[in-house]
């Protein structure tokens, strides 16, 4: 009877003990796991472990700034250039997206992109204030810059249209609309022939 209860007590405490050292682990946070990830690739030089924390972070974030950069160069210094590729295509696109022109340059590099002339930064931005923010008017401005550069641009030609609509000036917008419908006939593209040929049967 004595020895049942001293092995029942043993388990409890047993038991009990590996409770306490559960509980006493804290979770791993993001900035913890990045910090190791850091210390592993630049300071001890172990681009595979430095790899695996920095994929548990995007693994919880997958939109983690850091750790999608972090994992690229991880996965270049160990030679794995094929699987880096897509993660510096999308720090590229995140590096932009926050106006960080250096590690943009850097993702550029990598990759063998060469950066964005005057007509691809007015399109994008002009793009941006269109469809994301609804600036027509700056919008119309972005894409005004890339017809000055070059007045035969097929893309500002439609997007110019259709920002000068949405700002309300529909008969400085109807020409372009004109034009746009010529350069799609040109071009064969028969949606935007359509969609122009749509617009130009309304007033003005």
């Amino acid at each position: 009877m004595i020895g049942r209860i001293a092995r029942h007590t043993a388990l409890f405490l047993a038991l009990v003990a590996t409770l306490l050292v559960a509980c006493s682990k804290a979770p791993e946070t993001d900035e913890a796991l990045m910090k190791s990830g850091l210390d592993a690739l630049y300071a001890r030089a172990d681009a595979t472990a430095a790899s695996a924390q920095f994929r548990k972070v995007l693994q919880r974030n997958p939109k983690h700034y850091g750790a999608t950069y972090q994992l690229a160069a991880a996965l270049d210094r160990g030679g794995k250039q094929d699987e880096a590729r897509p993660y510096w295509e999308k720090a590229l696109a995140m590096a932009e997206a926050n106006r960080d022109d250096q590690t943009a340059a850097t993702a550029r590099t990598r990759l063998g992109k060469p950066a964005p002339g005057p007509e691809e930064i007015a399109m994008k931005a002009g793009l941006d204030a269109l469809y994301r923010r609804g600036d027509a008017a700056g919008a119309a401005a972005e894409f005004r810059k890339v017809l000055q550069q070059n007045p035969t641009h097929y893309g500002a030609t439609y997007q110019l249209a259709a920002a000068l609509d949405r700002a309300g000036n529909s008969a400085e917008a109807r020409p372009l609309w004109e034009k746009v419908l010529k350069m799609a006939e040109g071009y064969k593209d028969t949606e935007t022939t359509t969609a122009a040929r749509k617009r130009l049967a309304q007033r003005p």
